[in-house]
């Protein structure tokens, strides 16, 4: 049976310019990694710029297990949605690789406006106290994929 027949279900292909769009304005995703067999997903503050996924990962205690998880280099795959209802919603996947971005490096202030603009994410976190450190990745997509059922359209 036609894939259509299910659109009202599983979705539809999105345009282009609704993924940007929403990659833009969501500001927080689902980060799925993983080591060896072992999965391991975290809700995360993301900005886009057009083109990349910035993250900005906060250590707050020697112990945060998402560090163990991530290293440069690793797939990593983010989910994006937009649910407004069961016949209304979007979901975005990216994936692609992560790497750690240098402080000192000339992509860190960029990343960091691109977080400020379109995340939930704020620079006073750099100054905060109780937080030990901030890695800010960068996710390269390979592959995005977006699906969308929208209410007007059933």
């Amino acid at each position: 049976m036609p894939t259509e027949t299910y659109g009202q279900w599983m979705g539809t292909p999105m345009d282009e310019r609704d993924i940007d769009r929403l990659l833009t304005d969501a500001g927080w995703g689902v980060l799925s990694l993983a080591e060896g067999d072992e999965p391991y997903s975290i809700p995360v503050s993301f900005g886009y710029d057009g083109a990349d996924v910035f993250l900005a990962l906060i250590r707050d205690s020697p112990a945060n297990t998402k560090f163990e998880f991530v290293e440069d280099g690793q797939r990593a795959r983010l989910l994006v949605t937009d649910i407004g209802g069961r016949f209304d919603w979007q979901s975005i996947a990216v994936t692609g690789s992560v790497r750690a971005l240098d402080r000192d490096g000339s992509e860190w202030d960029g990343a960091v406006e691109t977080l400020d603009d379109n995340a939930w994410f704020s620079t006073d976190f750099e100054r905060a106290e109780g937080i030990e450190e901030i890695t800010v990745w960068r996710l390269a997509p390979d592959e995005v994929r977006g699906l969308e059922v929208r209410e007007d359209e059933n």
